[in-house]
């Protein structure tokens, strides 16, 4: 029988891969190879194992025909002996470590071999007993840095990332819909407000046939096991370990339903407390006004009988959408369809090989743009390293790039193209490349992508820089956080909102699965002191380009509107934020 394997476990095995032949001193084009397949195995919206049912695993991308073919052995037989003998004559414990933010193949493979770490349980007492400061090549502060990072490891929430929470929603409510008597289906509580992290999905279904729809959901070919199944409830775990609750309930209270478990609590204490002021009671089967239990079709009208305008599903957090609600002063939030171009783009153009390169060439990527219905795109690859090249090397390789970009210009009348890089702002506080090299693009994004364990002071200073540079119209991911990876670093925000609206330096809100960066509370914050923000995808893959629906939703849960978002605006407009 098929083993199951989620994602995330398979993106783990190939990654212990790539690490195997990091020690090893293997090819750099394997260890490349295994990176860029567990990046896309994780970012995946369907189980692998799932699409290795249906022969559609060659339907991913990064995953070339040897990698397809040790997978195919894993979900056969539960073993891979080519992975086996990559990885004989190191120390597991290497392995375990690699989960450890900021542990490289290397360092683990030390740390296991000389002091016989098997977790990371074993890993802390040894950096306790201040045994890895005496390693060669480690000392006190990476011994403090490891202690740290283990602090945040061990911290993490069992939570689902976004991203992944919603792709297996999906999954689940296309299959609902299947059943004729299923009249809608919906996600409810975080999910439904797009929060950054989930825990438990939770659907909901109005149906008059609740035995139907239950005896249906249990028959989900990715149920492992069936927790509950009551009258109008069920609770099921799916093979990739997800407990996933549903809820029914008639048409007529499907609104009341849907209002009841979408908002935080917070939110429900305070709608019920209004409520209680007008002798109402508020349930999950509709508004009670003394004896009469008055039922809602649409949240609309739940609200509406409040006396409060609709409230988006995105705002329930008690964070002042009641009161705006009661003044009608609520924002028209922006929406997806608002969105007019995507400009965090990494192609497959060799500025710089590494892990990070994208997987399709320039031309892939405009076709993907015109499909989503897009204006304008921009490429934005990683700039090339200003440690393995010199100065003039880099200037020759970002004009080579620009020379085809420009190409695609003249010939692309139909979209608008922006030749852009994404450069990083050093733990010196300098741009990663020459000016002399700026002047080849149109502008560029600026990112912190290491040392970020820096003050706050000096991490407010870097940012500033990229602020201040006529070169720089985007600072990318600013807060630096990946999400159950590692913690923002600190930043002075009032300074640098100040200086974006004085120098027109827009703030990223990143789409990325584990960035979703700027986050929610600080988009709003921005918006408030009238930062101009763009969404961007950060795809390395044309696929992930779907994925500025999570973007969206960072800007609506911070208040945005269609006015605060740059790349709402249309490509006549748009272009004279650059230099084109």
């Amino acid at each position: 029988m098929a083993r199951f394997y989620s994602n995330r476990q398979i993106a783990k095995i190939l990654r212990s891969i790539s690490a195997a032949y990091t020690v090893k001193g293997g090819d750099y084009f394997k260890i490349t190879a295994y990176d860029k397949a567990a990046d896309s195995v994780e970012h995946t919206t369907s189980e692998l194992k799932d699409l290795w049912d249906d022969g559609k695993m060659d339907t991913v991308p990064g995953l070339g025909k040897a990698i397809q073919l040790h997978l195919d052995e894993l979900f056969r037989t539960g073993n891979v002996r080519h992975f086996d003998q990559i990885k004989s004559g190191l120390p597991k414990g290497m392995f375990e470590l690699l989960d450890v933010p900021g542990m490289g193949p290397k360092s683990a493979y030390k740390i296991a071999k000389a002091l016989k770490v098997k977790n990371i349980k074993d890993l802390e007492v040894a950096a306790r007993r201040g045994k890895i400061a005496k390693l060669p090549g480690f000392g006190p502060k990476s011994q403090q840095d490891i202690l740290s990072s283990i602090s945040e490891f061990t911290e993490r929430t069992q939570r689902l990332i976004l991203p992944f929470a919603h792709s297996v929603a999906r999954r689940v409510l296309d299959y609902l819909c299947k059943e004729k008597t299923c009249l809608r289906a919906e996600p409810l509580g975080s999910l439904r407000r797009m929060v950054a992290t989930v825990g438990d999905i939770d659907i909901a279904v109005a149906s008059k046939s609740p035995q139907k729809i239950i005896d249906h959901f249990k028959s989900f070919r990715e149920v492992s096991r069936v927790l509950e199944a009551g009258s109008r409830t069920s609770s099921v775990v799916l093979k990739n370990g997800v407990q996933v609750d549903l809820m029914i309930q008639p048409p007529d209270a499907f609104g009341a339903l849907l209002q009841h478990f979408t908002g935080s609590k917070n939110h429900n204490i305070h709608l019920r407390e209004l409520a209680l002021k007008r002798g109402f009671s508020l349930s999950e089967y509709g508004i009670k006004a003394k004896v009469r239990l008055m039922k809602f079709r649409k949240e609309e009208e739940f609200y509406k009988f409040l006396g409060l305008d609709f409230i988006e599903p995105e705002l329930r957090e008690d964070i002042g959408e009641i009161e705006s609600a009661q003044t009608h002063t609520l924002p028209e939030l922006i929406e997806l369809e608002d969105i007019k171009g995507d400009i965090h783009l990494h192609s497959s153009y060799p500025i710089e090989p590494s892990h990070d390169l994208g997987a399709n060439t320039f031309e892939d990527i405009i076709e993907k743009a015109k499909s989503l219905g897009y204006e304008y795109v921009g490429f934005s690859d990683h700039s090339p390293s200003h440690s393995t090249h010199t100065k003039q090397q880099i200037i020759d390789l970002i004009g080579k790039r620009s020379q085809k970009i420009e190409q695609l210009k003249a010939s692309s009348k139909d979209i608008g193209i922006l030749n852009l890089l994404e450069i990083d702002i050093l733990a010196s506080g300098e741009l990663s490349i020459p000016e002399e090299s700026l002047k080849f693009l149109d502008g560029s994004l600026a990112g912190i992508h290491s040392s970020h364990r820096q003050d706050k002071k000096t991490m407010t200073k870097r940012i500033l820089v990229a602020c201040n540079s006529p070169y720089v119209q985007v600072v990318s991911h600013p807060t630096g956080r990946l999400l159950q990876e590692r913690e923002s670093y600190e930043v002075d925000w009032p300074r640098i909102f100040e200086v974006c609206v004085k120098t027109k330096t827009m703030l990223e809100i990143n789409a990325w699965p584990n960035r979703l960066d700027l986050p929610d509370a600080l988009v709003r914050e921005a918006v408030g002191a009238g930062v101009k923000l763009i969404i961007n995808s950060d795809s390395h893959q044309i696929n992930q380009m779907d994925n500025m629906r999570f973007g969206v939703a960072v800007g609506r849960r911070g208040w945005a509107t269609a006015k605060d978002i740059a790349n709402t605006l249309p490509w006549v407009e748009f272009r004279k934020l650059f230099k084109v």
